[in-house]
């Protein structure tokens, strides 16, 4: 439960004296969208998987259902339904090589395989797939301290959307799927639990004229078009842990995207707070469904680190010893540059992002923390305006602080640069937080400033 808290003119009277309001505070915060750069975490939204295995030696077998807007709070959402969303099915051989045990795994079905996690943002620097696909994994034992990894996977997304329209009447028609086609592969070496070295490398592409049944050659939309359309990633991420010194982890990649409008869809590749090359395109690449202005090319160069230490590392004391203080920081820059078309009404041709912050936790006992957490958001580099930050507290509550599970009760307190409105645009009419411009028609007392205080309450469980 997140609640926006401001005191402001009523609507029906917007230059009468002003009243205090409680809000959903989606409606009027600018860090609450998954899908955007400007997310933060702070206001996640609700959401639940669960994922039955059945297991015997060298076989798992998962079926997972997932979903989100949990219906039970009154309006429903259709499209948010908890649904079959994974199934796959992994056999795994182990083999012998220069006198030790490795291991081959093969993996087929509908699953979510993901690399360059960053946990603070709860986004993906290097890729993840939402795919029906397979997966080779080959781990070798190079000794007993040291393991090589190596990843291959080729699969699809399905894009397309079902309407409901159509449905009443020809519901085996309702739906029109295109597929894009993925692959991917990574290599991993890993010493001990003391560091790790990943490379990464993935490939989205089309060639299936699905997509553009409806286009014609004439509005840049045409099937020649979207057979030249792809999103690629390439990168590294390495992570590294030692006593008294903490953890450590870093993650920089390149994107290059090219008509990322014909790489729609929910599926596909996630990455950088976007579904796929359309994500990338409308967030970084200024594409505005004209392609005369921008077809949604181009490329980012992304950085992504983390440091983490507490008292119990720095000590030398076991995991899990309250009490214990433990300070992060971290941050996630995106500098992306735009190839726009010849004679492009658009002027600016890249867009600089950054983002930081910090957080210190301390766990007075085995059952209760308080967080302290500072974010900034730098939403243009080159132009002043577009930028906010937040101040965070928290109360955890838990059974145990390592347990995995935990209620908390959470204060922001947020300030805002002049351009970050309720439904602000870029100046190419893009929204400036993606999702934001559900809002945009309902009135101009909700385009001004979002709402400078949240209060939330969540509880959180995984296992």
């Amino acid at each position: 439960m997140a609640l926006g808290i401001s005191s402001r003119p009523n609507p029906d009277t917007p230059n009468g004296p002003s009243h205090l309001q409680w809000s959903y505070a989606p409606n009027r915060v600018v860090d609450w969208s998954y899908y955007s750069f400007a997310y933060t975490r702070l206001q996640e939204q609700d959401w639940a998987e669960l994922t039955v295995h059945a297991k015997k030696k060298h076989v798992d077998a998962a079926i997972g259902w997932m979903g989100y807007w949990l219906a039970a709070t009154g309006f429903r959402n259709a499209d948010a339904a908890a649904t079959p969303g994974v199934a796959y099915l992994t056999l795994d051989s182990d083999f012998q090589l220069a006198h030790m045990t490795s291991n081959a795994a093969l993996t087929m079905g509908a699953w979510w395989p993901s690399f360059g996690y960053f946990e603070k943002y709860d986004t993906f620097t290097l890729g993840r797939f939402r795919q029906m696909g397979e997966q080779l994994a080959l781990t070798f034992a190079l000794s007993p301290d040291l393991t090589a990894t190596f990843v291959q996977g080729f699969g699809t997304g399905r894009d397309g959307s079902f309407s409901y329209s159509v449905a009443n009447n020809s519901p085996l028609y309702a739906s029109k799927v295109g597929a894009d086609l993925i692959a991917y592969a990574n290599l991993n070496v890993a010493y001990q639990k003391l560091w790790e070295v990943g490379l990464h490398a993935n490939y989205e592409w089309t060639r299936d004229p699905r997509l553009t049944a409806e286009a014609s050659a004439t509005d840049g939309k045409a099937y020649s078009d979207a057979a030249q359309a792809h999103l690629s990633v390439v990168g590294a991420e390495v992570r590294a842990k030692a006593p008294r010194l903490g953890r450590v982890w870093i993650s920089p990649s390149y994107i290059s995207v090219k008509n990322g409008w014909a790489l729609g869809g929910g599926g596909g590749t996630e990455v950088m707070h976007s579904q796929n090359g359309l994500g990338i395109a409308t967030n970084y690449m200024a594409f505005t469904n004209s392609p005369v202005d921008s077809t949604g090319t181009g490329s980012m160069f992304n950085l992504g680190f983390l440091y983490e230490n507490g008292l119990a590392s720095f000590f030398g004391r076991p995991a899990g010893t309250a009490p214990e203080l433990k300070a992060s920081v971290f941050g996630l820059l995106a500098l992306a540059s735009l190839d726009l078309p010849a004679g492009s009404k658009i002027s600016q041709n890249s867009i600089k992002q950054f983002k930081y912050g910090a957080d210190l936790t301390y766990q007075a006992v085995d059952w209760l923390a308080l967080m302290l957490r500072w974010d900034e958001v730098n939403y243009d580099l080159d132009h002043g305006g577009y930028v906010f930050s937040a101040i965070t507290s928290r109360l955890s509550v838990s059974s145990h602080f390592l347990s995995g599970e935990s209620i908390y009760f959470q204060f922001s307190r947020y300030r805002y640069g002049e351009r970050m409105t309720l439904a602000g645009q870029w100046p190419w009419g893009n929204p400036l937080v993606e999702g934001s411009n559900q809002i945009q028609n309902i009135g101009p007392y909700f385009n001004k400033t979002p709402d400078e205080n949240v209060l939330k309450l969540q509880a959180t469980i995984a296992f």
